[in-house]
């Protein structure tokens, strides 16, 4: 565990040097504060608005940053050679790749939680001084999405170079972001919809399970019981995400560098 939180370390200080990171996590928070300026409408529209604008700015900066992150974590590596210098040493393959994802995953963790923070403070301010725990969720389940996401660009970037990566893992997130419409697809009697669906309904990863956004501004279309529910997502971002990166550790491990 030391090397890999070793090269984590390392991993982290590399990625918050990133210009492009920061612009990111900058265009996140602005878009979240543009919240108050929608102060025009009634009470109901423009706390719906803050909320809904809130969790997108937080998602679409969260999707960015989590893709050019780590679509370079290992193919600079090989391109500078520098991962000789690193495998010359007493460290495994695996080590390598699991401290490089724990890197990645760590610094998708600290830009989620700061606009997070400053999500949940404006709404703090705006909503007369209270926590809104289901917009807290919201952005819990945001970073297991972004979790998910991330093993699968560790797992193309052992395949592909980071061009190729980075339209994968989009198309894949967009894609799994359909999976109530792949849903449907499951049912569909024609042969060749229905065999789609269930490829992408049950082989992709479910990321619109994740996106409760509509259900979490509007209580009347509420989950029937959304600790279970956050649960649920929590373990099959986990287990999804395991199953991910032990196949990219043999991909790894196979590969010629």
């Amino acid at each position: 565990m030391g090397v890999i939180y070793a090269i984590a370390r390392q991993t982290v200080r590399e990625a918050l040097r990133r210009k492009i990171m920061w612009i990111f996590l900058v265009i996140g928070v602005f878009l979240i504060s543009l919240g108050p300026v929608f102060g025009f409408l009634s009470p109901k529209d423009s706390q719906t608005v803050l909320r809904s604008l809130g969790l997108a700015a937080i998602l679409l900066a969260g999707l960015f940053i989590t893709i050019v992150t780590c679509i370079y974590l290992i193919p600079v590596e090989i391109e500078r050679r520098t991962i000789y210098t690193v495998l010359s040493k007493p460290v495994q393959r695996y080590e390598f790749l699991l401290g490089k994802f724990l890197g990645g995953f760590f610094t998708v963790f600290i830009n989620i939680a700061a606009m997070g923070v400053v999500f949940l403070a404006m709404l703090y301010f705006q909503e007369g001084h209270h926590i809104a725990p289901e917009m807290a969720r919201g952005v819990m389940l945001t970073f297991f999405q972004m979790l998910l996401l991330a093993a699968i660009t560790i797992f193309f970037s052992t395949i592909t170079t980071p061009v190729v990566n980075f339209f994968l893992s989009f198309g894949v997130f967009l894609v799994g972001n359909l999976s109530s419409v792949t849903d449907t697809l499951t049912t569909s009697h024609n042969k060749i919809a229905h065999g789609v669906g269930q490829f992408i309904y049950y082989i992709l990863p479910q990321f619109g399970n994740f996106n409760v956004q509509n259900r979490l501004i509007h209580p009347d279309e509420s989950i029937v019981n959304m600790n279970v529910y956050i649960i649920h997502n929590i373990f099959y971002s986990l287990a999804y995400s395991a199953v991910v990166l032990a196949v990219a550790i043999i991909l790894f491990d196979r590969r010629e560098v």
